[in-house]
């Protein structure tokens, strides 16, 4: 139960840090409140007969807090309306950054040959309390207003010129909208991956936890007498060792900032062997010079002060039922 809620514990924290990190992230997107940018827009197809009507894909990216509640333009060449009532858009995903995709389909009729060169659309943008801009230009692409290969007589009645089929957009549909594309898998693996990290973190903790201290003592002595390092560091790492495995073994803090000092608190505990405290103050005053007064210790002073501490280690790692008994 403990560990659950340990986990628990660190789980909540985990996504509080992240919750906090968003709500910034927002927060400044909300703050400057910036025009919504244009992504792409495309043609269904790059060439159009007069009279007949072309589908504009058009892709907006849009502060978090900017709706959308029409694909109705606002502004277009008079050359090239819109088909009332048909054009659609849907809201599309919203990423880490604070900025959400809006997808549009908008078939427009060419009624002239005239160029697109330099032309636009004005797409709306609904309003907020804030000042700001309330609307996105979109540069049309290029798109190639053909003339059909015969004119009607009459040009008062120009159905006879145009083509049987239907155009594009009375086909239109809803499935051609990307429909929301927040990412929802991968926020989902975030949160697991959060959650793994924290189950690893905790069992690692419980498992240095779960792990004597003299064990760990006697580990990281192992792995310093297989390091190369220069008497300065040996020395601080091994006064080091001494101290948490004291501190840890006996719970006392070990708040000396010199070995001397840390012995002269070490005697004042009633557990611990004789022997090692008339062998610790020379190992002491030894670290200290070399630490301290850039003191140069001889060629066996290193191992001879490693053996001391491993074998206070030893002596003061408590003893087991059995091997009290067998004694």
């Amino acid at each position: 139960m403990k560990s659950f809620l340990k986990i628990l514990k660190y789980l909540l924290f985990t996504i509080l840090i992240v919750g906090l990190i968003f709500a910034v992230i927002f927060f400044r997107v909300w703050q400057n409140n910036e025009r919504p940018g244009l992504v792409n827009a495309t043609w269904d197809e790059d060439e159009v007969l007069l009279g007949h009507s072309r589908d504009l894909s058009i892709t907006i990216r849009a502060p978090w807090h900017r709706d959308v509640i029409t694909a109705r333009p606002v502004g277009h060449p008079d050359f090239l309306p819109p088909v009332k009532d048909k054009y659609l858009f849907a809201k599309g995903g919203l990423d880490f950054s604070g900025y959400r995709l809006w997808h549009y389909r908008i078939p427009l009729v060419a009624t002239d040959t005239t160029s697109l060169e330099g032309k636009a659309i004005t797409l709306p943008i609904k309003r907020t309390g804030r000042i700001g801009p309330n609307s996105v230009t979109v540069p049309l692409p290029e798109l190639t207003i053909n003339l059909p290969e015969s004119i009607p007589p009459d040009p008062e009645n120009p159905q006879d010129f145009l083509n049987e089929e239907p155009p594009l957009s009375e086909e239109f549909n809803d499935s051609v909208i990307p429909k929301d594309q927040t990412n929802y898998l991968l926020i989902i693996a975030v949160i697991f991956i959060l959650l793994g990290a924290v189950v690893f973190f905790v069992r690692r903790q419980k498992t240095i936890n779960a792990t004597p201290p003299w064990e760990r003592a006697l580990s990281k002595l192992d792995r310093l007498a297989h390091d190369d390092t220069a008497p300065e560091k040996f020395f601080s790492q091994l006064t080091d060792i001494l101290k948490q495995y004291t501190a840890e073994r006996y719970l006392v803090p070990a708040r000396a900032k010199t070995s001397s000092e840390f012995i002269r608190d070490l005697k004042r505990l009633s557990d611990i062997p004789e022997e090692h405290l008339n062998k610790l103050p020379p190992l002491a005053r030894l670290a200290d010079g070399v630490k301290f007064a850039g003191l140069t210790p001889d060629d066996n002073d290193a191992p001879r002060s490693q053996n001391l501490v491993r074998s206070f280690v030893v002596d003061t790692t408590p003893k087991s039922d059995t091997e009290t008994e067998d004694a």
